[in-house]
């Protein structure tokens, strides 16, 4: 009986576009971590630049957890209310190991005891704020303007965006596609939890 090579090698592509596993989005997560760990040490000779990159792994960790939290409650057939009760929530609290720079919950009035360059959340306002290294060129983007910044706030979302019905595709895709999606045709889903800042920030390059 002679076997057709057509049927074997349609096999390893759907397997591919099955989409990630647990395993590979750990892995990632991991890998992600890593990378910005090396970037921190990288940078440790210039003080300013050290302060930024050490940020951006921490904010990038506290992400990618909140990711995987989204991930593993769709996974176990969680509803997305489920996980969108973690909004306004304590980022830090879904890290497996805070760092060592953060000082857990209280109200501002305790917060100025601390070291600058440290975590803590706010437990007034339910933000997490990171306190910023004196001197750096970091600015708060109000109204049009900017202010030097004494400190970085930022808070769980929980991120919607409309979809096509038909397709379950973002509208904005749909429609860069040519096709118009009528408004009784959209509907909007959970695409997952978001760290956002309170106000926008802009770190300028130091030095």
């Amino acid at each position: 009986m002679k076997t057709n090579p057509r049927q074997f090698s349609r096999r390893p592509q759907a397997k591919r576009q099955a989409g990630f596993s647990l395993f590979e989005l750990v892995v990632f997560v991991l890998s992600v971590a890593i990378i910005y760990a090396y970037a921190a040490q990288r940078f440790a000779s210039y003080p300013g630049e050290a302060e930024k990159a050490n940020f951006i792994a921490v904010t990038t960790q506290l992400q990618n957890s909140m990711t995987l939290q989204t991930f593993t409650a769709q996974l176990s057939g969680g509803s997305a209310a489920s996980v969108a009760v973690l909004e306004d929530g304590n980022p830090m609290d879904l890290m497996l190991r805070p760092p060592r720079n953060y000082f857990g919950v209280m109200p501002p009035s305790q917060a100025g005891e601390l070291p600058r360059r440290s975590w803590y959340f706010d437990s007034i306002s339910r933000h997490l704020v990171y306190l910023l290294g004196s001197g750096e060129s970091v600015y708060l983007e109000q109204d049009g303007r900017l202010s030097p910044a004494d400190e970085i706030r930022l808070r769980i979302e929980a991120d919607y965006g409309e979809v096509d019905r038909a397709t379950g595709l973002p509208v904005f895709i749909s429609e860069d596609s040519g096709r118009a999606v009528a408004p009784a045709n959209r509907e909007l889903r959970f695409n997952g939890l978001i760290l956002a800042p309170v106000t926008p920030y802009r770190w300028s390059r130091s030095g």
